[in-house]
């Protein structure tokens, strides 16, 4: 795994590179993250109950636009995001430049694609989930029988979130988000290098799924269409996203 940043205009189709950050870092007094944040993304933040979630928000949204500007070669601050009708961001100005994030607990974790639509999904794993109950009810019958089959309630949550953070992958990769439907599409197979999801209009349309190496206590997986891609992924810290964008574009 590498453990450093260095500037590029934007990534190659063979490569989906991927940022796992550390959304507790103790970051300098004087950094203010208000100042590269829009504000609606402010208000976003104001609106969290927990200063530690308020905080972690902000980390997390700096980063992506500190990792965009790397790429874009402009300053952080004036990245503008449009949505698509399920409410993704993109950016108008360079479509080619496909990006998701996803963060839970005091994990970050930001996908950047050229390779097509992207969708990436972290869960922390040292929680409390009713692991067969939602699965029963949300996931395919052959998915919830893999989740029945562990012998313990430990075997059980562990099972659901890969399951859950292979499906979140491919349906924000998609575009749908969870309004798409668990059910929609089935991750219990391997390789899952050719997964068919019922949400695209294309029924011929493929997309690929990879489990992403992360920290005990967290599962992750990255999603993007179908193809010859691997996945580049570093653990980036604040200061080293900071000076790269500095780099690109003083």
């Amino acid at each position: 795994m590498t453990e450093r940043v260095s500037p590029r205009k934007l990534p190659t189709p063979a490569t989906i590179e991927v940022w796992t950050i550390d959304l507790d870092e103790p970051l300098n007094q004087r950094t203010n993250l208000d100042d590269i944040l829009s504000a609606d993304e402010r208000g976003r933040a104001g609106r969290f109950h927990s200063a530690r979630d308020a905080s972690r928000f902000r980390v997390c949204r700096t980063m992506l636009r500190l990792g965009l500007a790397r790429y874009l070669e402009t300053t952080p601050g004036k990245i503008a995001f449009a949505t698509n009708r399920h409410g993704k961001p993109y950016i108008a100005e360079c479509p080619a430049l496909h990006f998701n994030v996803s963060h839970s607990g005091g994990l970050g974790a930001i996908a950047f694609s050229n390779a097509g639509e992207v969708g990436i999904d972290v869960e922390a794993t040292d929680r409390d989930i009713e692991a067969l109950e939602i699965a029963t009810a949300n996931f395919t019958k052959r998915e919830a029988a893999m989740v029945a089959a562990a012998e313990t309630a430990q075997g059980q949550a562990r099972i659901f979130l890969r399951l859950w953070t292979r499906k979140e992958a491919i349906l924000k990769a998609a575009g749908s988000g969870l309004l798409g439907g668990l059910e929609s599409v089935d991750v219990s197979h391997g390789p899952l290098d050719r997964v068919r999801c019922a949400t695209d209009a294309s029924a011929d349309f493929a997309w690929r799924i990879e489990d992403l190496r992360l920290a005990d206590g967290f599962a992750g997986a990255v999603s993007a269409p179908a193809g010859d891609w691997s996945i580049e992924q570093s653990s980036v810290s604040f200061r080293e996203a900071l000076g790269a964008s500095r780099l690109v574009v003083k």
